[in-house]
């Protein structure tokens, strides 16, 4: 017999210090894992409601990327940044807990550094479930892209940051998310804000060759109806990938995990048992 755990505390590493921080929430040894990818900004703290339902039913890994949360302490530990390094980083944490085969799920930024893993390591990824996906850039974003980082060296990082999820969080019913985004990045120091705003420079050639890149595995996008910035290249992504599927979640905005989690998380129950 398999053994189950319910309701246990999280395993809590780094074990080794080489590795970034995450934390396992185990439920059975035979259960598969899914892996919990935040974005910019945010934590481990911020999949608390998916923690509670996902972790029912499937052992979840959830990490802090560098800089962030438990790493933010270590924020001289890594001079730059590339989605490149961050998926290896997280490979190196998978191969640690010597888990072969994985479901990944990323929010906003987080989507593009699944993608980047599942470039890397196809053969060991089971599924791709992208909420609030970043996965084309249009005119619109690549105008405001240009801007705010232009801004971003007059008003201060920290500022831009919270202009930033006020655009991208603009109505009332996104104060939630938005307040959880800005009280998590103040864990980001004002290096590491610089490291991260650097991401966005190549940001839109990463995009263009995942986009173009087909893959035979499932790919789930669940999109807020608000979500003005990325609701339309999600749906190009959908019509232009077989393996793709997309999901709208009605009165929603960016950050659907936090704002729906209801909703967000019987969408990825139903869509991770039809792959059963």
């Amino acid at each position: 017999m398999p053994s189950i755990k319910k309701n246990l505390p999280p395993i809590i590493t780094p074990i080794n210090e080489d590795l970034l921080y995450f934390e396992t929430h185990e439920r059975s040894t035979i259960d598969a894992w899914v892996l919990l990818v935040h974005g910019a900004g945010g934590s481990t703290r911020t999949w608390k409601k998916q923690i509670e339902q996902l972790g029912v039913h499937y052992n979840l890994l959830i990490i802090d990327l560098p800089g962030h949360g438990k790493n933010a302490r270590n924020s001289d530990q890594f001079p730059n940044y590339s989605f490149l390094f961050m998926a290896d980083k997280i490979w190196e944490i998978i191969d640690h807990l010597k888990i072969h085969k994985i479901h990944i799920i990323g929010v906003s930024l987080g989507t593009i550094i699944c993608l980047q893993m599942r470039h890397l390591r196809p053969d060991r990824i089971l599924s791709v479930i992208m909420p609030g996906a970043i996965v084309k850039i249009n005119t619109k974003l690549k105008i405001l892209a240009s801007l705010s980082l232009a801004l971003a060296k007059i008003i201060g990082y920290r500022s831009f940051y919270k202009l930033t999820a006020s655009i991208m969080l603009p109505r009332k019913n996104h104060k939630k998310s938005r307040d959880i985004f800005i009280k998590e990045s103040q864990a980001l120091s004002l290096i590491e804000f610089k490291k991260w705003t650097a991401l966005y420079y190549n940001l839109n050639k990463t995009l263009l060759d995942f986009f173009d890149t087909q893959s035979p595995i499932p790919h789930l996008l669940i999109m807020g109806s608000q979500d003005h910035l990325f609701l339309e290249p999600a749906r190009d992504y959908a019509i232009h990938h077989n393996n793709a599927q997309l999901k709208v979640i009605p009165d929603c905005g960016h950050v659907v995990s936090i704002e729906s989690a209801q909703k967000f998380n019987s969408i990825c129950l139903k869509f991770l048992k039809s792959l059963s």
